[in-house]
This record gives C-alpha cells, structure tokens and sequence, in this order.
C-alpha cells in the first residue's frame, strides 16, 4: 500500500465521520484498508495526540484496537512490553476524556491482556492493583475505578473475538482462571457502595461493575453456589434503586434514569447468573438463589401491579429473571408440585403466582403495560414439561394440579385479548397496533395450550364468561370490547372441535346471530364473521347450523368487514361443500350481488370467486351457463374492451390483473367432478365449465399477451389463470393444449420469463405421458429450452444476475422435469452442452435461488444419465468441468451459508461415475494454487480421500465440504 499521508488521513475521517451515508460508503474502504495496513500501528498513536479533533483520535484509537485484534503476529516478541506501555500512557492522557476514545483505549488493552495472558500471567491482578488502588496520579479514583471496569468487562468479549494462534477453549480456559478474582473484585466493590450515598459517578461505575460480573458470567461462567453472596448485593442494590423513590412522599413515585439502568442491569446479571449452562446440576443453590429473588422482589411487583405505572421498565425486567429461572429450572419447579417438601412446594406456588400476575398485568398491552407478553411462553412449558413426563402416576398429578390454574388462565387471556375502545385507540401508534395484534395471536396459541389441560371443559368457561358479557351489556351496551374479546377466545381453540360438541357451540352460534351488529363497533362483526370460518369443520357435522352462518356471511359481504366475510365464506364452501347444495342457488345471487354493487375492495372480489366457484360446481350443468354468463362474463368483456382498446395506461393494466385474478381464483374451484375424482374422463356425461369458459376466451389470453408482453405480474397472472385450469381439469383440458401451446410459444418468441417457463413446466409434466400430446409437449420441451438458451445468450457475461428469477425458475422447472419424466429429455434437439454450461454458470451467482436450483438439476440429470446415452456422454465430456466448478463454489466463490448444497453434485457423480470422479477430482486438484492458494497440497489430498469415500452419507459430506471451505478461505482462525 502506498505511504499513507497523515495530513490526507486526518481529513478523510472527518469528513467520514461528519457526512451522508452515500459519502461514507465512499470512504469506508480506503479507510479500512489504511487500518489494516502495517503503518497503522505508526499512524494510530499520531492521530490520538493531543489537540486532534475527536474524530480523529477516535479514528487512531479503533484502529489500535483493530490492530490488536487480527494482527497480532506483525508485533514482534521484544516490542510487546514496549506497546503494553504506549496503551497505559495514552489510557493516562485520555482519563480526562473524551470517554469515547478512553472506552477503545479500555477494549485495546484488554485484547492486549488476553493475547499476553500466557507471558504476562498476572496481567489482570496488576490491572487491578494499578487502577483500584488508586496509583495513578492526577487521575481521580471514579476514573481510575471506571477504567478498570472498562479493562474488566471487555476481557471475555475480545477472547471470543480475537484472531489467535492460541485455540479458542485453551484461551478460554485461562481466561476462566481468573474469574474469580475479577468477581471479588467487583463484589468487593459493590459492597462498600451500599453503605454510601451515591452520586452520578456512583451510579455510572456501579452499573459498569454489574455488567461486568453479567459480562464473564455469560460468556466465562462462575459456579451459581458461589455466586449467592453475589446475588444478595445486587438483589440489594435494586431494592435500593427503587424503593427511596416510591416512598418519598414529595416525589413522583418514578425512578430516575441513573437507578433505572442500574437497576435493570443488575436483574440482566441476575438472569445471566440463574440460567447458566451447567447450573441444573446445583438445584439446591437454584433453589436458594429463586427463593432469594421472589423475597426480594415480590414486593416491588406488587408494588406496580396497576396499569399505567410508573415504574414499568424494572417490573418487566423482575418478570424476565421470574420466567428465566422457570424455564432453566422448570424440572426442578415441576417437582414442587409432587413433592412433599413443604419449601419446594412453597416456592413453586409463589413462583407460579408471579408469573400468573404478570399474565394479570392491568390495562391493555403494550400501551397501558408491556409485561404480560413474556409470560405466555411459560404456560406452554408448564404443559408441555407435565405430558412429557414419563410416570404416569406424576403425570396424572401434576395435569389434575394445573387444572384450575389453567381454568383461571382462560378467564385472564379473555380480558387480556380485549381490544382499545374507541376512547382510548387515538393514542395508540401504528406500531402499537401492530404489537396488539402479535400480542392477540400470542394469547391465541395461548388458548390452545390451556385446551390441552382442560380439553372441554374449555368451552364450559368460555361460555361462561360469554354469559357475564352479554348481561353486562344489557346495562352498559357499548362494552363491545368484552364481547369480541369472548368470540376472539371461542375462535381460538375452533380446531379442537369436530361435530360432536352439541353444548355450547349451538349456544354460542346463535349468540353470533343475535348480536344487533349495526349498533355496535364494525370490529365486533369482522371478529364474529372470522369466528364463523373458523368453526367449518363443526359446520360440516352440524349442517343444520349452516343457514345461520351463510346469513351472517352474506350480511358481512356488504359491510366495511367484506374482507372477514370473504375468508368466511371461502372456508365455509372449501369445508363444507357438499352440505351446501341446498344453499347454493341463493348464496350465489347473493355473491353476484355483491360484485355487481361495486363496493368490495379487489381483493375481497377475488376471494369471493373461489367460493362461487365451489358453489357453482354444485349445480345442475343446465344452470351453470347463466351463472357463468352473469359472473365470469363481465370478466372477460372487461378484459376485451381493454385488448382491443390497446391503451397501456396503468389504470387499465390494474384492471387487466385484477379480472385475471377473478378468473384463475375461479379456474382453481370450478369443478363439478366433485363425486367423481376416480372417474375417467371418457364417462363423465358433461363437459367441465372451465373448458367452456377456455374455449371461448382463449383467444382473449393470446390478446393479453400480445399487448402486456413487456409487463411481467400481467403475464405472471394470465399464466396462473391457466395454470390453475389445467390443474384443475387434467386431462379434460387436452382439447385446448394446442392453443396453449400457441399463447406460450408467442410469448417466448418476443421473451423469456419465468411465468412461461413454469406453465410449461406444468403442461408438460401433465401431459407427455399421454401418447395423444406426447409429440406436441416434446416440441414444447424443445421451445422451452431453445427460448432460454436465446435469452442467456444476449446476456452480456456480467449481467446474468440481473435474469436470476429467470434461472432459476428455468432450472427448477427442468429439475421437476427430468425427476418425474426423465424421458422428456432424451432428445438429440437438445444441447445438453448447453444445458450444464449454464447451470455451472447459475451456481457461481450470488444470489441463492440459480445455486439451489442448477445444483438440483445437475444432481437429477447425472442421476438419470446411465438411463440414456446420449446424456451419459454429455456428463463423461463436462463431469471434470462440473467438479471443478463445484470445488471453486465450495472454496470461494458461494456464500459460505450456500456451501452445504453442493454435496448433492459430489454424492450423484461419485454414485453414477465412481471410477471417472476419482480421476477428475486428481486431476482439478493438480492444478497449482487451485482452487485457491490458502490449500496445500496435504489439504487437497485429504479432501479428495473423503470426497470420494462419501458414496451415501450426506452429512459427513456436508461436514467435509464446509472444512474445505473454512480452510480454503483463510477462515480457520475465527472457527477454532
């Protein structure tokens, strides 16, 4: 690199640290490249002199530390003492600030530590001894004891981040050594600090020193028995944050922001502390640490349990170390409950208690509290660990204890899924909002857990509380909340029941029906129309309910919740088809009537054209036509006054994908082969009403084409709506395969997408066994692959990211292709040179999909290779190719994340060509620096063994592939 001009550098970081992004991204990599240069342990201390901006000495002081981290070996052996001074000088001559270049200075020295810790073995005890004792002059005692904590805490995070020589877990074993030094040090400190008052300083370097402690118990570890000492400071220092503050009469009862983040730091530790890795192997000290957590802190959650408190940050932060222990500890929590130990018993039903009482929180998530979520996944463990136990006679105790714990729960979750009114919805944010509704599905599967403790009982309590609603608002009749709240929970658990339950389900149906929707909140009736889809499969054996739903239904479908009604409706007619036939006729009117008032949104159309499609599959073949005629015509003259008009406005392109999307919505459930799906298609008297409609608007589809060619969603979407008919109708389409043939082929003759690839895909994949289209798909085959070939092509030899949708639909079409009929493409019109040029073109992408895909259709073809001739010539010629192009993807050119999928090209050859790939592979790997210069030959020579040696084991060889690339990118160091 050239000589680096300090003068030039001090400018540039300025200007990097003072301007846009767009500027920034400029700078970034000649800035990087300045710090990893060798003049950067030279420049780094000129730009920390004093009287440099601070930009600049920030700038000298990450890049130190930059330094010390990955270039440890350019520091030679004698100058290491040398450069440990340098640190502590300029750490001395930044005590005064600014604090964001004294914090890098802190981070350098503790890498400095960590890489020295084998020759300087007592570097943390003279840290320690230098900076708590205060023998830095002109630096005061705070500063000195923030420094230290500074040293302290940032040792375990630079020994995971270092490039070292040293393994990682031998470095991490003498990091441990010292962890108990560093944690009396610190309770040592914290000690004395409860007996004094404390300042702003106090506050500042208590916190650090608790988040030290966190710091090495997270990522060193410290046995829980000898952290109780520890537990009980810091459980003191939180009670000493909150409690001077909520009984000074003339305050507001708030803590401040200092006692907030201390005291939030030290519940982090504590959580650190209770769930460590190996801790369940002490429970008698979990037991005493969670019996020291719910004595000292109890009283501060009872304290806050009201809505809209002051103090809500700490009280989540008690709740999380509550519902840590649980989880870390829940086998020796379950035991409270079978056990005949008083204690444990206590501690289990005090604990259970909290955690029930955080469910409680009052108001309404997250606006008025922001506890109660991160509970919820506790009432999944405590079931899930009961029905997983394996005594039976336990079993049975522990489920018959939770039950009335659950019962309880239901009522807690009904109240907590209550929506703001709309008194109090202004001051909720989108982002409120958007929580809410996470927060409401949460309670959601909630409900479903509580199902599996109380089975139907479940209903029993829903019901119940859906009585108490409904004889609230004969008194206060704008409480809708608590009656949506009611039919959100009986939703919730719908799935669990099938036609049977004949007790409170006909109850609470005909509670749905009586509800005088107009006078209240339209959210209520969108809940209710949600609430009917969901109960379908009770529907299905229960059809005499059916009327009342449709009447609901149909009242939502003109109504604000149209988009409800239509979700409703699909599921209904999707579940319940059979049992809908008497129906079917008026519901049908009701549903065009809606369409024809124009007042559903498009989307909410479109969904109501798959319930008309079911329901018209119902009917008489004499009265399709006329539905067909007042439903789908409007449709199709729509879109044929937009073909022959040729306007390509946006207006008319939103409207041609939004009458496509009617038709294929409609294509996907118009059938009335709904008795017969076993029938073959020469006895069915009538002929499908899809096949109809496609006879005489085909030419429509062609139109389309023409005119939208250059527009890929219209395209996209003309292409569903045929897919969808010919999946639907099989072999009754085969009248029209000809046309279709035409639409696709004037397609690829003006380009090449993805949406025609993939209904030729479909086409094909139906129809090539069928004798009668067997030549025409083979000339379509031939179409599919020639037009891409021609677009691949015209691609310039960079630019083929820019077409990746488009290889990789092609090549995961040909790879469904070749896996279900190989024989497709056992064609001499086919350039299978071509073919596997590409696809290794395709796996040196970036992007994931052209690598997944070309990979699978490689795989399969080598696969199916034997079977054919011609193919098995067309992988002897390009099988070295292949291979080599796979080793360089696997060394460095894929995404490390990618490496993995390349097995399945290594396992198919070596199966297929055993005796070829052996030869290939020593023969790539002969090259000189192949495939990259990071790999000796040892390295290429043990890879070749277990390449070849892995004919069936996948993940061995996935393994073997992944070494292969951490070695061949430089990056076994940060894997150790």
């Amino acid at each position: 690199m050239e000589v680096i001009d300090i003068a030039r550098l001090e400018e540039a970081v300025v200007v990097f640290y003072r301007s846009t992004s767009q500027e920034q991204a400029h700078l970034h990599e000649w800035l990087t490249n300045v710090q990893t240069s060798k003049m950067a342990w030279q420049f780094s201390w000129q730009l920390m002199q004093l009287g440099k901006s601070q930009e600049v000495q920030f700038f000298g002081a990450i890049t130190l530390h930059s330094k010390l981290m990955k270039f440890w070996h350019e520091v030679p052996p004698e100058s290491r003492d040398e450069l440990k001074q340098k640190i502590l000088e300029t750490i001395i001559q930044f005590a005064g600030g600014p604090k964001l270049v004294l914090n890098r200075l802190c981070i350098a020295l503790s890498a400095y530590i960590v890489h020295m810790l084998s020759e300087w073995p007592s570097a943390i005890e003279d840290v320690i001894n230098t900076f708590q004792n205060q023998q830095i002059p002109n630096v005061s005692n705070e500063t000195q004891l923030w420094i230290l904590l500074e040293v302290l805490q940032a040792i375990p995070e630079e020994m995971q981040a270092i490039y070292s020589s040293v393994k990682r877990p031998v470095l991490r074993a003498e990091v441990a050594k010292r962890t108990p030094l560093v944690i009396e040090t610190t309770e040592r400190y914290l000690q004395m600090q409860l007996e004094r008052e404390w300042d702003t300083e106090s506050f500042n370097n208590m916190t650090r020193a608790v988040k030290c402690v966190g710091t090495w118990v997270k990522n060193i570890g410290f046995p829980i028995e000898n952290c109780v000492n520890m537990v009980d400071i810091i459980l003191k220092i939180v009670n000493k944050c909150y409690w001077p503050c909520t009984q000074d009469p003339d305050g507001d009862g708030c803590m401040s922001a200092d006692e907030n983040d201390l005291a939030e730091t030290c519940l982090k530790t504590l959580v650190n502390i209770i769930i460590q890795p190996d801790c369940h192997v002490y429970p008698k000290t979990a037991f005493i640490l969670i019996k020291m957590f719910l004595d000292s802190l109890c009283n501060i959650t009872k304290m806050e349990w009201k809505p809209d408190n002051n103090n809500e940050d700490i009280v989540s932060y008690i709740y999380t170390l509550f519902v840590s222990a649980v989880e870390r500890h829940s086998q020796l929590l379950l035991s409270g409950i079978t056990t005949t130990d008083p204690e444990l018993s206590s501690l289990y039903t005090r604990l259970v208690h909290e955690i029930l009482q955080c469910t409680d929180k009052p108001g309404i998530y997250p606006v008025e509290e922001s506890c109660s979520s991160m509970a919820l996944g506790f009432w999944y463990l405590l079931q899930d660990e009961v029905f997983a136990m394996t005594n039976a006679e336990e079993r049975l105790k522990c489920w018959e204890y939770i039950k009335p714990l659950y019962a309880h729960l239901t009522r807690i979750l009904v109240r907590k899924s209550e929506q703001p009114d709309e008194n109090s919805i202004d001051k909720w944010s989108s982002d409120d909002l958007e929580s809410f509704r996470c927060y409401r599905q949460d309670i959601s599967d909630t409900f479903m857990y509580c199902y599996d403790v109380l089975h139907d009982q479940i209903l029993d309590i829903l019901a119940a509380v859906l009585d108490e609603t409904i004889a609230q608002l004969q008194t206060n009749p704008n409480q809708w909340t608590k009656l949506e709240a009611c039919i959100y929970s009986f939703q919730s658990v719908a799935e669990h029941f099938d036609g049977e339950e004949t007790k409170q389900i006909p109850k609470f149906m005909r509670v749905l029906n009586e509800i005088p929707y107009e006078t209240m909140n339209e959210k209520l009736l969108g809940t209710a129309l949600e609430a009917v889809g969901s109960y379908c499969q009770w529907l299905r054996g229960n059809p005499m309910w059916i009327p009342s739903a449709i009447e609901l239904l149909v009242r939502g479908l003109n109504s604000s919740m149209s988009a409800q009604a239509t979700l409703g409706l699909k599921e209904l007619c999707r579940d319940c088809q059979l049992q809908m036939k008497p129906y079917a006729e008026p519901l049908l009117n009701a549903c065009q009537s809606s369409l024809a008032s124009g007042q559903m949104k498009n989307s909410d159309s479109v969904r109501l054209m798959f319930s008309i499609g079911k329901l018209m599959s119902l009917l008489t073949p004499d009265k399709i036509p006329n539905y067909l005629d007042m439903i789908v015509s409007p449709c199709f003259e729509e879109l044929s006054t937009i073909c022959q008009s040729g306007a390509k406005t946006p207006q008319a392109r939103i409207r041609t994908i939004f009458r496509l999307n009617m038709v294929s919505t409609l294509f996907s459930s118009l059938n009335t082969d709904i008795d017969d799906d076993d029938l073959p298609i020469e006895d069915l008297q009538n002929m499908q009403p899809v096949l109809i409609v496609m006879q005489k608007t085909m030419p429509i589809f062609r139109q389309i084409a023409e005119l939208w060619v250059e527009e890929l969603d219209v395209l996209e979407t003309a292409c569903a709506a045929l897919k969808h008919a010919i999946v639907n109708l099989k072999n009754s389409f085969k009248p029209m395969l000809q046309d279709l043939c035409y639409f696709i082929v004037a397609i690829f003759q003006t380009r090449c997408c993805a949406p025609t690839l993939e209904i030729s895909k479909t086409a094909i994949v139906i129809f090539y066994r069928d004798e009668d289209c067997k030549a025409l798909m083979q000339q379509l085959m031939i179409e599919f692959v020639m037009h891409s070939f021609k677009l691949f092509e015209a691609t310039p030899e960079n630019g083929f990211s820019n077409i990746a949708e488009t290889i990789e639909t092609f090549y995961a079409c040909l790879m469904q292709i070749i896996k279900k009929i190989p024989q497709s493409l056992d064609d001499k019109s086919i350039a299978y040179d071509r073919l596997i040029f590409y696809a290794l073109k395709a796996m040196t992408l970036p992007e994931n999909g052209p690598i997944r895909f070309s990979i699978q259709f490689l795989s399969h073809f080598v696969m199916q290779s034997r079977n054919y001739p011609q193919m098995t010539q067309a992988v002897l010629a390009a099988g070295e190719e292949i291979l080599r192009t796979a080793t360089v993807c696997v060394a460095c050119v894929t995404p490390r994340q990618q490496v993995e999928k390349f097995a399945d090209i290594f396992l198919s050859i070596n199966k297929k060509y055993p005796a070829e790939m052996a030869v290939w592979l020593k023969n790539i790997m002969h090259a000189p620096n192949f495939p990259t210069p990071l790999v000796d030959d040892a390295d290429k020579t043990k890879f070749v063994t277990q390449v070849i040696r892995e004919k069936v084991n996948k993940r061995l060889l996935h393994q073997h592939l992944t070494e292969f690339a951490i070695k061949a990118r430089g990056l076994s160091d940060k894997f150790q």
